[in-house]
């Protein structure tokens, strides 16, 4: 696939209405909620879009890159500025959400008060640590089409979407990248420890015409390149029906800490560097100046295959047991009794070597077996995996896609999966008699093909 720069270096654009019907009427929608709850009118309108993960799972926050695209389905958020207290009042079209309303800016970020607010003040305790003077107060209406939960990024696009409006009110302009970092430290905010990608995709999207085109994002710095697919792919998300929060469970920052354990201890080894604070897997490539076959051998290499406890972690890198819980272990993994580093730091330097080959891939055939292999590893290495998404990988595969994986933290929400424009139809109908067929719901809901979508935007008017 061939790939061409592209400057990602832009705010948003700001658009004076909507183009699309669909998006128009959407926002029409969210404008009377709006003034149905606050009795007047929004100044302003957000959109910021889901994502889906072709390839490059759980590899993000340990250094290595990406190959996400927009998709369709978003967030939107209606605004306002206002004088008045309180602070802060967001309500949400869908109604199971409560009213969220908070006093004055100096809040604390607590789920268990604000519930689904807390992702919305995640955005705003970012922009207000940019912001220079007294805040101005706010009013936010949101809906969204992101089913929670379906792995597909709905909440990273609220963070991102309420980080860019609060931005904007307070007449402060920042690049896009800005805001992609921004948006990536906020959600860390509610005790998720993810990388970064979610928020590149959703602020640097771009749509670059008939040719269809996904995303190659490398962090540190923070850049993006447009990568053109084959034109006869079609990629298509199947929602497992499987819900997982990720904020409310240990799994993901689990992982997050396994992989860190895996860098303090090559670190330690291979650079006589133990308990360097925040070194990633890919930041011990980088100071070895070592390919990726390279790290595949030097995990196999170092690591056991059985579980490390706390006390040969603390031997494996000469410090207290103090030590590990306060600089590496996370508060809600310092539970934990052992951590399995030989199958999650495999994990990560395969699959990132998986990305490398993403992107040089030129048929459809080999997208596709790139896929499964990295579901495989993502069941297998990385148990991330469900039994629900496995048998939905399996129809995917029996139904005609050349490949499919998890997409998103996993545990559960989506696949996705690579057919071509001439089968599509059939796949899906395929889909809608094996894992669907008990499914009495709106099967378009749950089962889409989706096109590379454009990132953030910003609407004046409707």
């Amino acid at each position: 696939m061939s790939e061409f720069s592209n400057d990602n270096s832009v705010f948003p654009l700001v658009h004076t209405h909507p183009k699309n019907n669909d998006l128009h009427g959407r926002l029409k929608k969210l404008k009377q909620i709006f003034y149905s709850k606050f009795s007047f009118y929004p100044d302003v309108y957000f959109r910021v879009p889901g994502r889906v993960n072709l390839i490059g799972e759980h590899i993000d926050y340990c250094g290595y890159s990406v190959c996400p695209l927009a998709i369709d389905k978003d967030i939107l958020l209606a605004a306002k500025a206002v004088e008045a207290e309180p602070f802060l009042e967001i309500t949400n079209l869908d109604s199971k959400y409560p009213d969220c309303i908070v006093p004055d800016s100096n809040f604390i970020i607590d789920r268990q008060k604000y519930g689904w607010g807390a992702y919305v003040l995640c955005g705003i305790r970012g922009a207000l640590e940019k912001i220079e003077g007294k805040p101005i107060s706010l009013r936010f209406a949101i809906a969204g089409t992101i089913s929670p939960g379906s792995g597909l990024s709905s909440s990273s696009a609220i963070v991102s979407a309420s980080l860019l409006a609060t931005t904007y009110l307070n007449k402060l302009t920042l690049p896009k990248t800005e805001l992609a970092t921004m948006s990536a430290i906020c959600e860390q905010y509610i005790g998720t420890a993810g990388g970064g990608m979610d928020q590149a995709i959703a602020f640097c999207a771009t749509e670059v015409g008939l040719l269809g085109c996904a995303k190659h994002i490398e962090f540190n710095p923070l850049r993006t390149t447009d990568v053109s697919l084959p034109r006869e792919a079609v990629f298509v998300i199947a929602n497992s029906l499987v819900t997982k929060n990720k904020a409310e469970s240990d799994d993901f920052n689990t992982r997050v800490v396994e992989t860190r354990l895996v860098a303090q201890v090559l670190a330690n080894q291979q650079l006589s560097k133990a308990n360097i604070d925040e070194m990633r897997i890919a930041d011990v490539q980088a100071e070895l100046d070592v390919s990726l076959e390279k790290m595949i051998s030097l995990v196999k290499g170092t690591f056991h295959e059985d579980p490390y406890t706390k006390e040969e972690l603390c031997r494996e890198l000469a410090i207290t047991e103090d030590e590990l819980l306060s600089k590496i272990l996370t508060p809600d993994t310092r539970h934990l009794s052992h951590f399995h580093l030989y199958h999650r730091g495999l994990h990560v330097v395969e699959e990132a070597f998986r990305v490398q080959k993403w992107l040089s891939a030129d048929s459809i055939q080999t997208l596709g077996c790139l896929m499964n292999e990295s579901h495989q590893s993502l069941r297998d290495l990385y148990e991330a995996s469900h039994p629900s998404l496995d048998r939905l990988i399996k129809d995917c595969q029996e139904g005609g896609a050349f490949g499919a994986r998890l997409t998103g933290a996993g545990w559960g929400g989506c696949v996705v999966a690579i057919t071509t424009e001439d089968n599509v139809d059939n796949f899906m109908e395929s889909l809608a008699k094996s894992y669907y067929k008990d499914y009495d719901g709106d099967f378009s809901q749950v089962v889409f093909a989706t096109q590379p979508g454009t990132g953030a935007q910003i609407f004046t008017s409707i």
